[in-house]
């Protein structure tokens, strides 16, 4: 069923349709919105009036498809005051077109013009007095604060977020977001999809890459190619690679952080390729049964002393063989073992409740499939985070979250790049 908002071809005019008609239906939300971004504007906000692509008095609407460019997208107005709403998604916000909306409004009689302009990102060489910049991350934060008070704040988010699913499918949001990363959490109320759960990896990982502490004191390389792989499979991943003279390398020739997401969960994981090649896999395999042992201890205090003992998350260690049909389909797991790391130290196992079995022997086999495989297994340590009461993830920390996770492998990257 198309949407309400699908008046328009072009997706930047979907999107200021779909702000227009919810500020025009609730007279309270477009109160509100005068308020946090244009204040003290309008005396009486009831009063107003909401145009598109037109101008003041004018008996019919230009279609974007005939491609006018002279219009202002949307304009909120009395008789004597106007705000001009000019939007951008793909293109540039010029100074020239700016100043053309304020004298086109300027000659229809009005006497006090202001403008806003939307935007991606924030363009510092446009400045005009009557003008101000904001960015549609801004206008989503700002909705999604009034989704309690109002239906139709809960449909332009709603909107917001398959707008922008699609504008990355399409390569017409290239870089940047129009939302707002605001925690992971799936349920019976709010399910997993394939497509929500990519539009979430993209907006976590954006965050995560601005996390300089993990360059810092990780190498890693925040501006590197991510994942462009599987399409349309149930689970989303991505990676970060850390920063080595070794430029040619793929993801999978060297270890790698990954992130992946599920309905039950997201993770934050070291990956150790089955293929990796140079010092480290040399300082790899060459690790004897109580170095290794501990190195994961230094691992497992470290997540113990960050998270303790909530059963929000999970710290594991993941070996897996696998195949694929082709480069774009999901795995084929023909072998998979996973336990929690606790498991192999008494004096952290012993403190969960309900008591948690001390076993060593998950941690020992680990190793000796380590050392003498003769197939693609890949090793993996990190933790999962559950989408349950206690999720550490559910809000817009949920990238500081998985970056913890990250530091908390410190030891053993520290001892594969040495």
């Amino acid at each position: 069923m198309r949407n309400i908002f699908d008046q328009y071809n072009q997706l930047e005019n979907k999107l200021t349709h779909s702000l227009a008609s919810c500020l025009n239906e609730d007279k309270n939300l477009l109160k509100n919105f005068l308020k946090k971004f244009c204040n003290n504007f309008f005396k009486n906000t009831f009063n107003l009036k909401i145009e598109e692509q037109t101008l003041p008095n004018d008996n019919f609407v230009i279609s974007d498809d005939e491609g006018n460019k002279g219009l202002p997208d949307a304009l909120i107005y009395d008789d004597v005051k106007c705000l001009i709403i000019e939007s951008k998604v793909s293109s540039k916000l010029t100074k020239d077109q700016l100043m053309r909306h304020e004298r086109t409004l300027s000659k229809r009689g009005f006497e006090f013009i202001k403008g806003i302009g939307l935007v991606v990102d924030i363009v510092p060489k446009v400045k005009l007095d009557n003008w101000k910049q904001i960015t549609w991350n801004e206008i989503y934060s700002w909705a999604y604060k009034q989704k309690g008070k109002s239906d139709w704040a809960v449909k332009l988010t709603d909107y917001f977020r398959v707008l922008e699913y699609n504008m990355v499918e399409k390569e017409y949001l290239k870089e940047g977001s129009i939302t707002e990363f605001t925690g992971i959490h799936f349920d019976h109320i709010n399910p997993y999809s394939y497509r929500e759960g990519k539009r979430q990896l993209g907006l976590v990982m954006n965050k995560i890459r601005q996390n300089n502490n993990l360059n810092k004191d990780l190498n890693v390389n925040l501006s590197g190619k991510g994942r462009s792989g599987i399409k349309k499979a149930g689970n989303v991943w991505d990676y970060l690679t850390f920063d080595t003279t070794e430029k040619e390398k793929s993801f999978t020739d060297e270890p790698h952080l990954t992130v992946g997401l599920n309905q039950d969960f997201v993770e934050g994981d070291l990956t150790i390729p089955y293929r990796i090649k140079g010092a480290t896999k040399k300082n790899f395999y060459s690790l004897s049964w109580e170095d290794f042992k501990g190195i994961i201890y230094k691992v497992a205090v470290n997540y113990d002393n960050t998270f303790g003992k909530s059963n929000g998350y999970s710290p594991k260690i993941v070996m897996a063989q696998r195949r694929y049909p082709s480069q774009s389909s999901p795995a084929i797991h023909d072998a998979r073992l996973e336990f929690d790391i606790r498991t192999a130290f008494k004096d952290i196992s012993s403190g969960l409740k309900p008591k948690q079995k001390y076993q060593e022997e998950w941690l020992r086999l680990v190793y000796e499939i380590n050392n003498n495989k003769k197939s693609n297994l890949q090793f993996q340590i990190g933790a999962s985070f559950f989408y349950n009461k206690n999720s550490f993830v559910n809000n817009k920390n949920a990238d500081l979250v998985l970056s913890k996770s990250f530091f908390a492998c410190k030891p053993l990257i520290d001892y594969l790049f040495s």
